[in-house]
């Protein structure tokens, strides 16, 4: 049994192992194209890491059995032992579906002709309800009847969801992918009682996100013929040179590119557990701007908790990969199914699924978890402190904005409901950002560890000098003696005002960053830049 995957229609490894065995280096054979394949990976992969990463391509809800059915089927039409337990005998057996990122798969009897023939069918109202029905069934019922064959191309898509795969033309009209075509969105049905208006609170959330700067998923929420629907546009698929041409982009889960098991996408359970900080060690080592790539994850992690995201896990953060004419690297994938356990969760089980510094109680992370967060992940604590206080701070005006746009472009079955959790999700985020700074002020106060008091205090008199003069410049001065100085100079009429005497460089890089004046991804590459500035103007005091 031969099998072989493809990134980027580039031969990345070939399989050639029983039925039922796992990979072997006597049964694997590697090109140089599988050291792109994941973050996890230099080289050459570990076989149990490759597995694992495999496994990760395959549904994990009742959608694989069907999945599993057909490999089997397959097995015995060829007369072969129809065992089926490693994930390459199903990925042998459903070469023709698609999959996340830029990898497919090739059996030893498929065609060599990677240009198969592609099409959109345009689908009814009616059709994509039934589609979505039967995928909710399949997902919920897999093995109490025959899956319903639509003749659409299958998407193995992870997710406890029933999910299909979609494509939005340019018209709003929405279409099935066939052959070797892509699709570009992907779409699950809503339908838990327990989760009222699931589908416009997720679409909100998904819009609050991009207007915080987080790299978010395009989502809407639709009703096809009865039947409720969340549609998210898939990050790993993009228009090509030919524009009507959908080529793909390569992706991977955060289990994937740590070769973990897809099973533990939720605590293990051992106190040496890794969490979050695994992540940022693979945007450290992998992102070409990895300060940046790990600002935006606190960022992330920031605007989830902020809003109540119960279900953020490690199958749910994904990273996107360079695309294959430019040089290795990776930066976090955008957000998708993103929501809020505000209105609907009781407040004892309000939980995150993977907590901030072993917290995973919503109520009882602030200022000290996030600390911690920022000493096991290796992050400047003045950097994570100020990205989560403009995160709570622009968070009331963000989810404003996008509930007005939401209910312009949304479509819900029971907008009441949508509408009575954004109000209580408004009311939640207002209290979480006064509760955020008084717990601050208080730590401030009593010169609590990892907070800089003066430079709270110089962020103070600096954001007061902005809204008094308006917008200036930040200059540095330095006498002969090495005091340092800081002072505001207004744009408009150059009035200079002295904001006060700094003990250090990186108290002005943090009092820049607390007011806004520079982005919090900023400070480590400030103070830098601050303690050259303050050494050249030393020099020139003292005539050097």
């Amino acid at each position: 049994m031969k099998l072989r995957m493809f990134l980027h229609d580039e031969l990345a490894a070939t399989f050639d192992t029983g039925p039922g065995q796992l990979a072997t280096p006597d049964t694997v054979a590697w090109t140089p194209e599988i050291a792109r394949v994941s973050a996890a990976w230099d080289e050459v992969p570990q076989l149990e890491t490759l597995t694992h990463w495999l496994e990760a391509c395959l549904p994990e809800n009742g959608s694989r059995v069907p999945f599993e059915e057909r490999a089997r089927a397959l097995k015995l039409d060829r007369g072969d032992p129809p065992l089926i337990t490693a994930p390459i005998d199903i990925l042998w057996g459903n070469t023709d579906a698609e999959y996340p990122g830029a990898v497919r798969f090739q059996r030893d009897d498929d065609s060599d002709d990677t240009n198969d023939s592609s099409e959109y069918i345009c689908l009814s109202d009616k059709e994509v309800g039934e589609r979505l029905h039967e995928a909710w069934r399949v997902a919920r019922q897999a093995g109490k009847g025959p899956e319903r064959d639509y003749g659409d191309r299958r998407s193995s898509l992870s997710g406890m969801r029933g999910k299909i795969g979609l494509t939005r033309a340019d018209d709003g009209s929405w279409h099935a992918a066939r052959g070797a075509a892509l699709n570009t969105w992907i779409a699950k049905r809503e339908d838990d009682p327990k989760l009222p208006g699931e589908a416009g609170v997720e679409s909100l959330c998904q819009r609050t996100l991009g207007r915080l700067g987080v790299p978010a998923a395009n989502t809407l929420a639709r009703v096809f013929a009865g039947e409720q629907a969340v549609l998210s546009e898939r990050s790993d698929r993009h228009h090509g040179p030919e524009s009507k041409v959908v080529r793909p982009r390569h992706q991977e889960e955060f289990c994937q590119a740590c070769g973990w098991p897809s099973a533990l996408k939720y605590d293990w359970g051992r106190k040496e557990e890794p969490r979050w900080e695994a992540a940022y060690a693979i945007l450290g080592r992998c992102s070409p701007d990895p300060n940046s790539a790990q600002a935006m994850l606190t960022r992330i992690l920031a605007a989830c908790w902020a809003l109540g995201h119960t279900d953020l896990h490690r199958r749910n953060l994904g990273f996107l990969h360079a695309p294959p004419d430019e040089p290795f690297g990776v930066e976090i994938a955008p957000m998708y199914d993103v929501s809020s356990g505000i209105g609907v969760e009781e407040t004892v089980q309000f939980r995150m699924a993977l907590g901030i510094a072993r917290q995973a109680a919503f109520h009882g992370i602030g200022p000290t978890q996030w600390l911690e967060h920022a000493r096991t992940a290796g992050q400047y604590p003045a950097m994570v402190l100020a990205i989560v206080s403009h995160t709570l701070e622009d968070l009331p005006d963000a989810l404003a904005d996008a509930r007005r746009i939401a209910r312009e472009e949304d479509e819900n079955h029971n907008q009441r409901a949508v509408d009575s959790r954004a109000e209580r999700l408004l009311t939640y985020v207002e209290k979480r950002r006064r509760d955020w700074n008084e717990t601050l002020g208080r730590m401030r106060s009593i010169g609590a560890r990892g907070l800089n008091d003066q430079a709270n205090k110089l962020a103070e008199a600096l954001t007061t000098l902005k809204h008094a003069h308006g917008d200036g410049d930040v200059e540095l001065q330095v006498s002969e003696t090495g005091v340092m100085t800081l002072v505001h100079v207004t744009k408009q009429d150059g009035t200079r005002h002295e904001v006060g005497t700094p003990s250090s460089t990186r108290v002005v890089a943090e009092a820049l960053v607390y007011a806004r004046l520079r982005p919090p991804e900023d400070l480590p590459a400030l103070e830098r830049a601050l303690e050259k500035e303050r050494l050249r103007k030393l020099a020139c005091a003292r005539g050097d």
